[in-house]
């Protein structure tokens, strides 16, 4: 049984329509590692480009990775042989809409208990900035964090990591990030290391470009 699922949301936020996660209640399954963003302004642009107006405070991102082959095709951000290294099976489930943005995929195994969720956030143009401009909102936890020398962000709106579901944001680019979570009940908090080793394999194969 699958816990602590999240789904993206439309919000209306100062004028602009922003893409935001919210956790739901335990459902069976797969995970959904929903988008997540938006809602709280910061002060005046400084010398530093990683507590600019724009960034609200996120890290920029130096050495930028092009997921544009990706989006059409989400479940192919995992290999084969990563995914055997996770006991998950070789095929996981898409969901694209391009008019959305949505472009994420779920594997589970269930003989295991245990499966991982992966999302880009393509509807969120500031990347991992706009993340952190709904930090507020994130009541469960929000931990900065780096995966692979990119800024990345442990967070949720609800805390369900002591029941084995942790997720986590990275910035691939200043325009694109994308979640991966994990959720396996009897790892308890150690979820958050599955998901952070989820998102770094996410970054070599993007890296290689498949």
């Amino acid at each position: 049984m699958w816990r602590a699922r999240c789904a993206g949301l439309l919000m209306i936020i100062g004028g602009l329509p922003l893409l935001v996660s919210g956790c739901t209640g335990t459902t069976p399954g797969t995970p959904d590692a929903g988008p997540s963003v938006s809602s709280k302004p910061t002060g005046q642009p400084s010398s530093d480009p990683s507590s600019s107006a724009n960034s609200h405070g996120a890290p920029r991102v130096t050495a930028p990775l092009d997921g544009t082959a990706f989006l059409a095709k989400p479940c192919s951000v995992l290999t084969t042989s990563q995914l055997q290294s996770l006991s998950l099976p070789g095929s996981g489930t898409s969901d694209t809409d391009g008019q959305s943005g949505r472009s994420r995929c779920t594997w589970y195994n269930r003989d295991a208990g245990a499966g991982t969720g992966f999302s880009f956030l393509s509807s969120n143009k500031n990347g991992l900035s706009d993340t952190y401009r709904g930090r507020d909102r994130f009541k469960g936890y929000f931990e900065p964090t780096e995966v692979d020398g990119y800024p990345a962000v442990f967070n949720d709106p609800s805390d369900f990591r002591a029941k084995g579901s942790c997720n986590i944001t990275v910035g691939i680019s200043d325009t694109l990030a994308f979640i991966t979570s994990w959720d396996e009940g009897r790892v308890g908090a150690k979820s958050c290391d599955q998901a952070k080793q989820v998102a770094s394999m996410v970054i070599q194969t993007i890296r290689s470009g498949g």
